[in-house]
This record gives C-alpha cells, structure tokens and sequence, in this order.
C-alpha cells in the first residue's frame, strides 16, 4: 500500500520545471521565427545570434524530454542551501540582459559574444545529451556518467553554461553583470562540490574517477 501510495503521488516539482521550461523553450522558438524573418541581408551577427538562440531552444527541447524520461534518484540531497543554489543558478543568467544594453556593442564585440555563446551552447548540450536520463537541476544520483564530455572533466554541464554565460556578459560589459557572472561560477562551483559529496557516498567508483578527471578545467581545478 506504502509502494503504492508513493509511484501515484504527484510530482509538484517535476510539473513546475516542465511547465517553466516549456515556456522559455516556446520563448527561444518565437524569437527564432523572428530572427528568421529578419535575417536577411544576412550579416555574421544576425546569423550568430539566430543560431545561439536555436541551440537555447533546442536545450529547452531536450530538459524537457529528460524530465519525462530520466528514471529515478538513488538519492537527493537533503541540503535546503544545496537545492535553493542550483535552482537559483539556473535562472541566474536571465538577469544578464537587464543590467545593460548591447545596443552599444560594435560588430567585432558582438561576434565574439556570439561565438561564445555558441561554444558555450555546443558544449551544454553535448553534456546533456551524454547525461542524458540522468539530468537533474538539484543534487541528486542515478548512475555514474564518465562518456562524452566527461572524459574532459567532472562537470561539463556547469562549463558550458559558465562559457555561455560569459559570452553574455562580453555584450554591452559592466560591473553589474561582471558581478552576476561571478556569483554564477560561484554557484556553480558549490553545486559541483554537494553533488560530489552525493556521488562519493552512492558511488564507490567516483573517488577514481574524480582523481583522474578535473572539475572544470583540466590540468588546473
């Protein structure tokens, strides 16, 4: 009755970030459509930045697919600090666009931007898709995922969305957003630190595992 009564309850979490992704997933597709119809002439940035705001939406698509999909957690962290801090991070970057405008930002800055972004983007999504049914936002254990761009290091995922969010923050720079991109590595730094803390306890192979693959960039952290 217990086994029961716990697969038919309702995941009020779950349904929450489904919801919310869906909508920014639908968000990047309607200013795609419109990137699209403004695209021509095209121009480096233009096409850059249609293509950065392709591969968000296509980021959406997948979380979302992953959120029906993924299986469930061996464990979750019991830290209320460890859950708010990976929420918190991951809308952290929607606060970029309100503390300057690009509208300043030559062509040679927005370019680099854009690339960075888009090598950011790259890189997030291929450590999703090698993540995979084990994607989740808080800290939490399914199986251990060493392929891809795990071979590289420990948390592709937090590196790609650091890259991209630095990419952000090249537009139309200040000291506003310098700090917000700051307090996101800073976010993204502890969250890696309380899910290895997670995986060392559920995982007996993550100690040799951690010992030969850095956390964000190897040869140095």
């Amino acid at each position: 009755m217990k086994t029961s009564d716990k697969s038919s309850r309702i995941d009020f979490g779950r349904l929450a970030a489904v919801a919310v992704f869906s909508f920014l997933m639908v968000l990047n597709f309607l200013w795609a459509n419109r990137g699209i119809k403004t695209l021509f002439p095209i121009d480096t940035t233009k096409a850059l930045a249609l293509a950065h705001t392709l591969l968000v939406a296509g980021f959406y698509v997948l979380i979302v697919s992953l959120y029906f999909l993924r299986s469930s957690a061996s464990a979750t962290t019991s830290s209320f600090t460890a859950k708010f801090i990976a929420v918190f991070a991951s809308f952290l970057p929607f606060f970029i666009p309100l503390l300057g405008s690009p509208a300043g930002a030559g062509p040679v800055i927005l370019t680099i931007s854009n690339l960075v972004m888009l090598a950011g983007e790259v890189f997030t999504l291929a450590a999703l898709g090698a993540l995979g049914k084990s994607f989740s936002i808080i800290p939490q254990t399914r199986k251990l995922v060493v392929h891809g761009p795990y071979r590289l290091v420990r948390h592709p995922l937090y590196l790609g969305e650091i890259i991209g969010m630095l990419g952000l923050t090249l537009v139309g720079i200040s000291i506003p957003k310098i700090f917000v991109f700051l307090l996101l590595v800073g976010c993204q730094v502890y969250r890696s630190i309380q899910e290895e803390k997670l995986l060392t306890t559920v995982c007996p192979e993550y100690a040799d595992y951690a010992s030969k693959t850095a956390r964000f960039l190897p040869g140095l952290f």
